[in-house]
């Protein structure tokens, strides 16, 4: 006698693997620490400077969309995220289907030319990937524990796995210079269109209140900004912000970083990554019939 499956809603399929990546991946050990994930906060401003993408961002999302409900979408990028990296392989590959099906469905028609046009364009995937990426290992690199050049050529190899799954094109990189030069050659080519001016000025502005969490959140905001390349930061027009700023802003996220961890060691923070993948995934996988 079979048992009927449960509900998505009610169960989850338990754990069956340490996933595509493992606890022996440089992966589990970057993507766990709260520098990476500071870091990875700059690639959203990398991200805004491709124009047919923000443009078509534009047309597909919600541009009413509060404080609260922007939180969200960034909350589920972020499980999205951890997923990809700490979930088993059911859950990983559960969790880039979902999202490669957002991307399909993402569309808009262009009123000029009738062309209808997806979120799933080859250029816009893999800016999207490997700024992400990219930014991740700097923060890594500059607020946290740090890489020697073997590592972080290791980090950017192991990445090809996520890139895969969402069928981000290659070519793919072999070293993190590599990364790094497509970064700053691909930055030749783009824009600020108005709508990511806008985004980018709430992004450096945040809404907070008190002076201490405003001069703090400056602070951290400015260690972000330290990170991209000084190409990008003419876009944003922060000459309001000083090089040393900027370092200043640098060393006060690297210390937000060390609180984050809360003297955890990597593998407690792995582990704790884990836990959360565990309990809330991104996308639930039904538990096989018995």
């Amino acid at each position: 006698m079979s048992v009927e499956s449960p509900s998505r809603t009610l169960a989850d399929a338990p754990r069956a693997d340490e996933g595509y990546y493992g606890p022996e991946s440089l992966s589990w050990r970057i993507f766990s620490d709260p520098s990476s994930m500071l870091g990875a906060k700059n690639a959203l401003f990398l991200q805004m400077l491709e124009p047919a993408m923000m443009t078509h961002f534009e047309r597909v999302s919600l541009t009413s969309d509060g404080p609260e409900e922007m939180a969200l979408r960034f909350d589920r990028t972020s499980a999205y995220l951890r997923d990809a990296i700490f979930a088993d392989r059911a859950h990983a590959d559960a969790a880039a289907a979902h999202v490669d099906r957002l991307h399909e469905r993402a569309s808009w028609t262009n009123p000029e030319t009738g062309e209808v046009v997806s979120a799933k364009q080859p250029e816009w995937q893999r800016w999207t990937w490997w700024t992400y990426i990219w930014s991740a290992l700097r923060g890594y690199q500059e607020f946290g524990p740090g890489l020697s050049t073997d590592e972080a050529d290791r980090a950017v190899r192991e990445s090809r796995l996520g890139a895969e799954k969402l069928f981000v094109p290659g070519p793919y990189f072999e070293t993190f210079a590599d990364l790094d030069q497509y970064i700053r050659d691909e930055l030749n080519t783009k824009s600020l269109t108005l709508f990511a001016a806008l985004a980018g000025h709430t992004l450096r502005h945040p809404d907070v209140s008190g002076p201490i969490a405003k001069w703090a959140t400056r602070r951290v905001i400015n260690g972000i900004l330290s990170l991209l390349p000084e190409s990008a930061l003419y876009f944003y027009a922060v000459e309001d912000r000083s090089a040393r700023e900027l370092a200043r802003g640098a060393r006060f996220t690297r210390f937000v970083a060390r609180l984050a961890r809360k003297n955890q060691t990597a593998e407690q923070l792995m582990a704790q990554a884990v836990g959360e993948s565990i309990a809330q995934p991104y996308q639930r996988v039904r538990p096989a019939r018995s």
